[in-house]
């Protein structure tokens, strides 16, 4: 009872806070968790054009679950996701320790800006450069034909190139981004550790190794976890670069959502579907969560 009052007294005593904080509340309800709980439901009902909804329990599911383009799409994702995941971490850490060992400012600015960039455009923009580039008459086949290669390269209409195109791209535009983050975290650290390090004659190789990347653990789960989260829901880019002849290889679990559910109008699938990810993308953000938790512990 006792704690009960301390809790209404404390409710009572921050009440301006919390009414300045019913606005997100709002609307996150509106806006995130209504729509969700609607998805939810819907998953389970054949969604008509005209008159009601029919309940059809499971068969959405079944229908997903058995559809070879759905699964063939979750594996994609895994490929392209977990191979811009790699790529970008180590490739961010990188970049930031580079731009960190810069000496003048002008340096550091114009690697950092160079390199963040491409984060700032769409993927509208990016895909059609690099649609451009990897074209027949592009700027990589005009690289190859001065190297002596007779004929162009297909790079957008071979399966065996998809994939990689999709991950090689994706770096690229986001590497900046995570650069940054990491760096932050460098900056922070405290100069006179680095003085008192280059006193007791530790080399610089050694002062990164056993005073920044301590520092840029933090950091590193961090973006581990958020972009663990982008796992599943890579749609831009596959909308934009893809084309018939590398879809299959490309296609991406919200790509095949899109089809179902605004091509097609099969809307029950479309939400049986993006509960699927949904769960799956909450399974991997909480499995990385559990073992990075764990390896604090141990």
């Amino acid at each position: 009872m006792k704690k009960k009052k301390n809790t209404w007294k404390r409710i009572k005593k921050y009440r301006f806070i919390y009414l300045m904080l019913l606005p997100i509340l709002l609307y996150f309800v509106v806006f995130s968790y209504s729509p969700l709980i609607m998805g939810i439901i819907q998953s389970f009902n054949e969604v008509k054009l005209s008159g009601r909804s029919v309940f059809v329990g499971r068969e959405n599911y079944q229908e997903v679950l058995g559809d070879a383009k759905f699964r063939q799409s979750i594996w994609n994702a895994l490929w392209i996701g977990l191979g811009k995941w790699i790529l970008i971490f180590l490739g961010g850490v990188i970049v930031a320790i580079g731009i960190n060992e810069l000496n003048t400012k002008w340096q550091k600015t114009l690697v950092q800006t160079s390199t963040y960039i491409p984060y700032l455009l769409s993927w509208t923009i990016v895909g059609g450069i690099w649609v451009f580039i990897l074209s027949p008459n592009g700027l990589l086949n005009g690289i190859l034909n001065m190297l002596g290669q007779s004929s162009p390269t297909l790079f957008m209409t071979k399966q065996s190139y998809g994939r990689w195109i999709m991950i090689l791209t994706g770096v690229w535009k986001d590497l900046g981004y995570y650069a940054v983050l990491f760096l932050t975290s460098i900056v922070a650290i405290n100069p006179n550790i680095f003085e008192a390090a280059q006193i007791d004659g530790a080399s610089r190789f050694k002062q990164i190794r056993r005073l920044v990347l301590p520092e840029m653990v933090p950091t590193m789960k961090t973006v581990l976890v958020l972009s663990i989260m982008g796992l599943f829901t890579n749609f831009d880019q596959i909308f934009v670069m893809g084309n018939p002849a590398i879809i299959e290889k490309t296609r991406s679990p919200i790509l095949y959502i899109y089809e179902n559910g605004i091509e097609a109008f099969n809307v029950g699938i479309a939400t049986a579907a993006s509960v699927i990810v949904l769960v799956l993308t909450m399974v991997v953000t909480l499995g990385l969560r559990y073992l990075l938790e764990r390896k604090d512990e141990v």
